[in-house]
């Protein structure tokens, strides 16, 4: 399949396998003629290995193996030999033999049928950086070895920002640790940033390798330690500290050397990325420090933004809004430093263009506000959703004591084009309320009654004047409890609403109109029933039509899961941009913390927060 890795080769130009010698170089599982020497047979190079299970670990790279080698027999004639074998008879070698005169000497090794899960990792950037560090103490220190790889010639110093030599503490005085430290600079992927440790018999061979970001994880390195003694310890290292000493000692003291030379690289970095920010003009303070306080301010930016030098942008502009930003999160808020400064150092190019745009046609305050209005109401829908529908928690919240008091503050959850203007003030109030809109008299009215001569009061009335269109338009909103079935006595209540409307003519005028809703969280069936057909999703009941003066007034029956799912489809696209999706406890913690005052006391008391 195109795209994937479909085998593996591997070539060398090296003295090749001799034909006569198959059976004792290949040799049997567990022994091997390099457990007797040191060097390849022809005295150039430390061998890998002593234990002839080479063959065994090619099998993670393909179903089947060969090695096609050119080599010298001792009679001096050339020779091809090719060795295969497959995993479902890899006990067994077959052998075959040709001449191959005036061919060049060396063996490639093919790995073919394995499965893409085994060679992925072949196919990503961090395998450059691998072998590049494997490799790297070996090919500097001899020329004439050179590592193709998919192509590309390994070039490991192309890649060295700094390389240096240290010693540490061993259990044998007369031979201290030689420790070689390589920082490498730092590719664009971090996860193709390598940080490993490796320890052999000297500075160029290695036959163990550990991952050692737990030692720093601020730059791409490789540590090298060499210590005489690996050979007949080497069993022992992959167990660290755990291993018997002097194996925990020798890891301990390789530990702290590596450690204690990347931090005290990392200071002179540090200033040495001040020091460039300031030559440039990106620096976000300007002259001297005019008080203590502000040197020390001063210090704790030069330590955190040096430390996130790698990180923030080269370009001049976006280096210096991200400084910007990193000032006033260490100024104003350093109980948060931690969380701003991974946001900030994290924001991509494009982020940071797009950030900036904003910036110039607004201020940071507003986009955070406006980012905050987002997060809240999400929270605010998850905590509004418990308090309704909780089978433990809902029976305990009331109309009026719980959910008109939350609600008069949050209620764009009926409709951004509403203002609050008077809640649960009767009918009379109401009016006022009208007459106000209509720029008419309104400080001395007669009460106004229901039919059966009672004041009446709405939970909540919402008005507000579309100015465009020279219009009136009310919105009233009568709450039920969690507990409440709405029923005939509920919609007659709101029916009653609207027939007061119509026939006060104090309520008449020209172009304005009523919205009557009924919110519950259960309807009954012969309620259901009376929501027309084509109205399901509005849930109309009732709609009187504009004539002679009297307002256009709709009633609706509308469901909580349904106001609840509609604000939600509303915010989804702005959540998902800013990766919201607050649980159940972010939803009653925002409640709790904007409206404990309101909430029930069972539900306060739930977080130890007093009422």
């Amino acid at each position: 399949m195109q795209g994937e890795v479909n085998g593996v080769v591997i070539r060398d130009d090296g003295h090749g396998i001799n034909p006569d010698q198959v059976s004792s170089q290949f040799g049997s599982i567990g022994d091997s003629w390099k457990a007797s020497a040191e060097t390849s047979l022809n005295g150039l190079r430390r061998l890998h290995g002593a234990k002839g299970e080479g063959r065994l670990r090619a099998f993670a790279l393909g179903e089947s193996v060969t090695w096609t080698s050119i080599a010298d027999r001792a009679d001096g004639t050339r020779q091809q030999v090719v060795v295969s074998t497959a995993r479902s008879s890899r006990t067994r070698l077959q052998t075959d033999v040709v001449s191959a005169p005036g061919e060049s000497t060396g063996t490639e090794f093919r790995a073919i049928g394995a499965k893409q899960g085994s060679l992925r990792a072949l196919d990503a950037p961090s395998a450059i950086s691998s072998l590049l560090s494997t490799f790297a103490p070996v090919l500097i220190a001899d020329r004439g070895i050179t590592i193709e790889y998919d192509g590309r010639t390994l070039d490991p110093e192309a890649g060295i920002l700094h390389d240096a030599r240290l010693r540490a503490e061993s259990d044998d005085p007369e031979s201290p640790l030689e420790i070689r430290v390589i920082e490498w600079k730092s590719p664009t992927k971090s996860k193709s940033r390598r940080r490993a440790i490796y320890f052999g018999p000297d500075l160029e061979h290695f036959v163990y390798e550990e991952d050692a970001s737990e030692i720093s994880s601020n730059v791409a390195y490789s540590a090298y330690v060499a210590w005489r003694d690996v050979p007949s310890h080497a069993h022992a290292l992959p167990l660290g500290d755990l291993a018997p000493e002097p194996v925990a000692q020798v890891w301990r003291n390789a530990r702290t050397a590596v450690r204690n030379h990347l931090n005290s690289r990392q200071r002179v970095r540090r200033k040495e990325q001040v020091r460039q920010w300031k030559e440039s003009g990106v620096y976000p303070y300007q002259g001297d420090a005019s008080n203590e306080t502000e040197a020390a301010e001063r210090a704790v930016f030069d330590v955190v933004a040096g430390s996130l030098g790698h990180q923030i942008a080269k370009r001049e502009k976006s280096a210096k809004l991200t400084l910007a930003l990193l000032r006033e999160a260490v100024k104003a808020d350093p109980d948060r430093l931690t969380a701003v400064l991974h946001e900030v150092a994290s924001l991509t190019q494009e982020d940071l263009a797009t950030l900036t745009g904003l910036l110039s046609e607004t201020t940071l305050p507003a986009i955070i506000r406006s980012t905050n209005i987002v997060a809240n109401r999400r929270k605010f829908l998850a905590g509004l959703e418990h308090l309704i529908f909780d089978p433990n928690d809902s029976p305990t919240v009331g109309e009026r004591d719980h959910l008109h008091k939350i609600l008069e503050s949050e209620l764009w959850i009926f409709g951004e084009q509403y203002n609050l203007m008077n809640t649960e003030r009767g009918l009379t109030q109401m009016l006022r309320s009208h007459l106000k809109l209509e720029g008419l008299p309104a400080s001395k009215i007669e009460p106004v009654q229901r039919w059966d001569g009672k004041s009446g009061r709405v939970d909540l009335h919402l008005a507000v004047k579309r100015e465009e269109h020279d219009r009136a338009r009310h919105l009233i909103v009568e709450l039920k409890a969690p507990r409440i079935t709405i029923d005939r006595g509920e919609v007659n209540q709101v029916e009653d609403y609207a027939n007061v409307i119509a026939e006060d003519p104090r309520f008449h005028n020209q172009g304005g109109s009523w919205d009557i809703i009924l919110v519950g969280s259960k309807v009954s069936p012969l309620m259901q029933r009376r929501i027309k057909g084509e109205n399901k999703s509005t849930g109309l009941v009732q709609a009187i039509e504009a004539s002679d003066g009297v307002p256009e007034i709709n009633i609706y029956i509308r469901k909580w899961r349904d106001i609840i799912d509609e604000n939600r489809r509303r915010l989804e696209y702005l959540s998902g941009a800013l990766e919201l999706d607050p649980g159940v406890e972010q939803g009653l913690d925002h409640l709790r913390a904007e409206y404990s005052d309101i909430l029930p006391e069972s539900l306060v008391v739930e977080t130890g927060i007093s009422a």
